[in-house]
C-alpha cells in the first residue's frame, strides 16, 4: 500500500474528517474482501494455471495472498491491522525518498 503525506493532506491533514472517512472505507473494503476471500482465492488458484508469467511464475502466490488477508483475525482486529497498515504507509520513509529523487529528476530536465 502507498499512501504518502501529501495524499493526507489532500483530504485536510490527519485530523480530518475526510481522512478519518476515507480509513474507515479503506477498512470496511478490507472487510468485505476478507468475507468474500474464498472466491478471490479460488479465482486466483484458477489464473495461476492460465500462464500469465507474473501471476503463474510464483507458486507461492496463492499463500502470500491469503496472508494479506489475515484470516485469523475477526473483523475488528482486522479493522486495527489494516489501520496501522494505513498509518505505516503515510510515514514510510522510502516512498519519500523516491518521491524527493523524483522531484530532483524533474527538476534537472
Amino acid at each position: 500500500m502507498k499512501l504518502c503525506k501529501e495524499m493526507v493532506e489532500a483530504m485536510g491533514g490527519a485530523e480530518s474528517q475526510y481522512y478519518t472517512r476515507f480509513k474507515s472505507y479503506c477498512c470496511e473494503a478490507y472487510n468485505i474482501l476478507r468475507k468474500s476471500s474464498s472466491l478471490i482465492l479460488n479465482l486466483f488458484k484458477l489464473m495461476e494455471r492460465s500462464g500469465i508469467p507474473d501471476i503463474s511464475s510464483d507458486e507461492s502466490g496463492g499463500l502470500k495472498l491469503q496472508e494479506k488477508f489475515r484470516l485469523d483475525l475477526d473483523d475488528e482486529d482486522a479493522i486495527h491491522f489494516f489501520q496501522d497498515l494505513i498509518n505505516e504507509s503515510v510515514s514510510a520513509l522510502f516512498p519519500q525518498m523516491v518521491e524527493t529523487i523524483h522531484r530532483w529528476a524533474q527538476y534537472w530536465r
